[in-house]
């Protein structure tokens, strides 16, 4: 049948169902369009891989958002391609207009849609000095918190709280006791009392809280303890330094306590103990000696001997100081001093006299050799002493000796 041959009823009939379905396709054509808008279903993209402790309440199709910003979907959920992997592995798709902002810093993290615990994946912005992901790459993943964990945290704080309050009843039951009242409200009365005993009273608290000079003790008290602290903290630290020293230094304290020549001290101070404690032991069995009858006999004797040098020695220093005796006048006559100046100053002033002093001080060694006659070296160069001494000397079976006097200088060096 030809639309021309079609009744005019006909022709509306199929004018109504071409407008129905051109109006659907238009619909149809409408719906895609924003659904691929929606969904970058038109747009070029690139994939990426990110990798999550836990990917509760998220699925494929899940929104992936830049930060913020919805530019992809979540391709697939499921389990890492790496055996050891024990992260959940998330492909993302993004449209590759946004590709070049994902950098090597960029991180993601999951983000809660509502209470309803719905998730998408949030992608931070790269920094522009830092490389470009590559497509397949993985993004670097964060943990971050979601509505579910802290609705867990707000379950157990709140299961915490109703403990809480139950112990606060129990003890709340507890003190709403009569007599607990009653107990309460006598301590509190034993308390008025002390307190106004402590006030109006004269004892050492009121002292303490009332009086400025008992405060003032009380201050110096308080200064003079902290001083003392601090004596003791530097002689502590003296003591502390003195150990030290003895433990690392050099000294006779170490080498007594850490060397080998304290052991020998000791042995020898062992030693030395014994030896003398041999003598004391001698000394009491020998009844005839000066130490046990020091220790042991009569002290009278000895006692009255000292009394007598000492009355002796008095007597001396008496006779001394009243200027009698030869010591008594070189001390208190001038004349004697005198005397001595004038023969001293007379030896010094005569040649023969400064001489022989002179011959004395030099030959002190060789004095006593003088009138020992001359004996004949061994050797050639062995030296003589003055009168012959020498290593030769005779000795005392040899010959009696034939004075010899040295000959006196004749002239003063």
């Amino acid at each position: 049948m030809s639309i021309f041959t079609q009744t005019s009823k006909d022709q509306r009939l199929a004018l109504r169902v071409g407008a129905f379905v051109a109006m659907a396709f238009v619909l149809a054509g409408i719906v895609v369009f924003f659904i691929g808008q929606k969904t970058h279903l038109f747009e070029k993209q690139v994939s990426y891989r990110a990798y999550f402790a836990s990917v509760e309440g998220l699925s494929s199709h899940s929104p992936v958002w830049l930060n913020g910003l919805e530019v992809g979907r979540v391709e697939a959920v499921g389990f890492p391609s790496k055996p050891g992997e024990k992260r959940m592995e998330v492909r993302l798709r993004l449209s590759t207009e946004y590709a070049q902002r994902v950098r090597a810093d960029s991180v993601a993290r999951l983000s809660s849609l509502g209470v309803l615990g719905d998730k998408a994946v949030d992608i931070s912005l790269g920094s522009l000095d830092q490389p470009e992901v590559p497509e397949g790459g993985e993004i670097p993943s964060e943990t971050s918190g979601d509505v579910s964990a802290m609705m867990r945290s707000a379950s157990k704080v709140l299961d915490d709280a109703v403990a809480v309050s139950g112990e606060l009843r129990k003890a709340v039951t507890v003190y709403a006791d009569p007599k607990m009242a009653q107990d309460v409200a006598a301590g509190v009365r034993s308390l008025r009392l002390m307190l106004e005993e402590i006030e109006k009273g004269n004892g050492t608290l009121h002292a303490l809280i009332y009086d400025e000079q008992t405060g003032r003790d009380v201050r110096a008290l308080v200064a003079n303890a902290s001083q003392t602290a601090m004596r003791m903290d530097k002689a502590v630290a003296h003591v502390e330094s003195l150990l030290g020293e003895v433990e690392h230094g050099n000294g006779t304290a170490h080498a007594l306590i850490y060397g080998q020549d304290g052991a020998n001290a000791l042995k020898e101070l062992g030693s030395a103990a014994g030896q003398l404690a041999g003598l004391l032991e001698d000394a009491k069995k020998n009844p005839d000696g000066a130490v046990h009858q020091l220790v042991y006999g009569s002290a009278g004797g000895m006692l009255a001997d000292l009394g007598s040098a000492a009355a002796d020695i008095k007597q001396i220093t008496s006779m001394v100081a009243r200027g009698e005796g030869s010591l008594g006048g070189i001390i208190t006559d001038p004349t004697v001093y005198e005397d001595l100046r004038q023969v001293v100053g007379n030896v010094k002033r005569n040649r023969v006299l400064r001489a022989l002093v002179r011959f004395a001080i030099d030959n002190n060694d060789n004095v006593q050799y003088v009138g020992v006659p001359l004996k004949q070296p061994k050797d050639e160069g062995s030296q003589r002493a003055i009168g012959g001494a020498g290593p030769d000397s005779p000795s005392p079976g040899d010959a009696p000796p034939v004075p010899v006097v040295a000959p006196l200088p004749g002239k003063a060096p």
